[in-house]
């Protein structure tokens, strides 16, 4: 269970710090993956999107670790998240090519937290 809750405060950490710097300097991140946000609107969409989102995520993760028995739920969770987020950045990258480092780097992290996730959420004995 320990080793559940520290993937879940990990998982937290990645997905508040992503948030957070996506509503502080969303052009400068959107930047960092190849977007050009072209007006306030553009704006408006990453941070709702990518800061609100991922903030909303870790706030629920957090949550998850305050009780035994939402630990289970807050992996999957995490393992949700995190295997869609790697298959939909693989789906792209065999149709576009490999991009630069930063998004392959981004692919690698996902996938390793959504083993993670896994691996811990197998661990857990089923209610």
């Amino acid at each position: 269970m320990k080793g559940g809750r520290i993937v879940l405060w990990l998982d937290a950490l990645l997905f508040g710090a992503f948030g957070a710097l996506y509503w502080v300097i969303p052009e400068q991140m959107a930047v960092k993956v190849g977007i050009v946000v072209t007006g306030r609107p553009g704006i408006i969409d990453l941070q709702g999107l990518y800061g609100g989102l991922e903030v909303g995520l870790a706030a629920f993760l957090i949550y998850c670790t305050r009780s035994p028995e939402r630990v289970r739920i807050g992996l999957v969770a995490g393992s949700f998240a995190l295997a869609a987020i790697a298959s939909s950045r693989i789906v792209a990258i065999m149709h576009f090519g490999f991009p630069d480092a930063g998004v392959t780097s981004l692919v690698a992290l996902d996938l390793v937290g959504a083993i993670l996730n896994i691996v811990f959420l197998s661990r857990i004995s089923k209610p």
